[in-house]
């Protein structure tokens, strides 16, 4: 499949001063904290409902999702490029119209994919070096693909919620392919897509109660059921162990998957401090514990630090309350560093997580 291409305006007036691209409403430069607050410095991004920051490592730049800044073309969100160094936001709108991004992540061939849904769907990249986007529509307008993230065949797997499917796209001939997911209907809602072990996919099934593993080889689906009734089930990680590793967001437990039994164990993580922490999206920090955006749905502004080993939680605060923190970065925990969209709180927090553990 071709994609189709445009240039954004903002490319085209990259011969602009930064003082008219500003007055066009594109450039935004907010104050960034002076000092770290609690380990975390902020980059306000008020009124645009940042739900991802995703760290590019090459540049140093964040990319970050706005699920609200609507644009000329009707579109509804944006992809903003963030600079650590000054604060300013460089805005990128959807060249869909009436859409909003879904998850994204960076590709093997170096460009930011990610999904959009609305009054179409599809997946799409932005090519960091141009600034420029290719959109590749699903066959099923209304398939509502709500996350992606490479696969370990050359391609980018997506979950499609209202369409009930795992997509696939090429990497190099951009064709989508797109298997069922077993249940039919609304019966298996898909949320965050994960790489798993081995050749496998894995994505949560939150409204099912659920975590679905997917061979991309074989086709094969496995459907692990969480013990906790009505859990919500949403983030998912590979932990240092092998095992799987999720948050259950109404549940109030981290849970773990062995990866030879399959069996669920499952650890309580309300303390005192925090005792509805609402976890959502859960990453596998380079020092070997996992950390979590707490509080998405909740209105709540914690991140949490859950050791595996001795399944103790510790809670940070992030420095707005009622933040909304909606995703955090999977390849920059990876690598040290947690990047943290805040989409009720307006703002991207980044800290590293050796100050964290200094801390406490």
């Amino acid at each position: 499949m071709t994609g189709l291409r445009w240039k954004s305006a903002l490319n085209r007036a990259a011969t602009c001063t930064a003082t008219a691209v500003a007055a066009l409403g594109l450039l935004t430069a907010p104050s960034v904290s002076a000092a770290p607050t609690g380990g975390f410095v902020e980059y306000p991004d008020p009124g645009r409902a940042p739900c991802e920051g995703i760290y590019h490592e090459a540049s140093g730049r964040i990319f970050v999702e706005e699920i609200v800044n609507p644009g000329q073309n009707g579109n509804i969100g944006a992809i903003g490029v963030l600079d650590p160094a000054t604060g300013a936001i460089l805005r990128y709108p959807l060249p869909v119209a009436g859409t909003t991004a879904g998850g994204a992540a960076f590709g093997g061939d170096g460009n930011l994919w990610f999904t959009y849904f609305g009054a179409s769907s599809g997946v799409a990249f932005l090519n960091p070096a141009t600034m420029e986007f290719s959109i590749f529509p699903t066959p099923d307008p209304a398939s509502t693909p709500t996350d992606i993230w490479p696969g370990p065949d050359n391609a980018m797997y997506f979950a499609e919620s209202i369409g009930q499917r795992i997509g696939r796209i090429d990497l190099g001939s951009h064709a989508i392919s797109e298997t069922p997911i077993p249940g039919g209907g609304l019966n298996v809602p898909t949320t965050i897509m994960m790489p798993g072990r081995g050749n496998k996919m894995m994505v949560s099934a939150a409204l099912t109660n659920s975590i679905i593993e997917y061979d991309t080889v074989t086709h094969e689906f496995t459907v692990h059921r969480v013990p906790t009734p009505n859990a919500v089930p949403q983030g998912l990680t590979i932990g240092s162990d092998g095992a799987i590793w999720f948050s259950e967001s109404f549940g109030a437990k981290i849970g773990r998957i062995d990866p030879d039994s399959g069996a669920i164990t499952e650890y309580p993580i309300a303390t005192p401090e925090v005792p509805a922490p609402s976890m959502g999206p859960l990453v596998l920090g380079a020092d070997g514990n996992l950390w979590s955006a707490n509080g998405g749905f909740t209105g709540g502004s914690t991140v949490g630090r859950f050791n595996t080993t001795t399944h103790k939680i510790d809670y940070f605060a992030l420095p707005r309350p009622a933040s909304g923190p909606c995703d955090i970065d999977s390849v920059a925990a990876a690598n040290g560093k947690l990047v943290i969209g805040q989409t009720t709180g307006g703002a991207v927090a980044v800290a590293e997580i050796a100050d964290l553990n200094a801390i406490k």
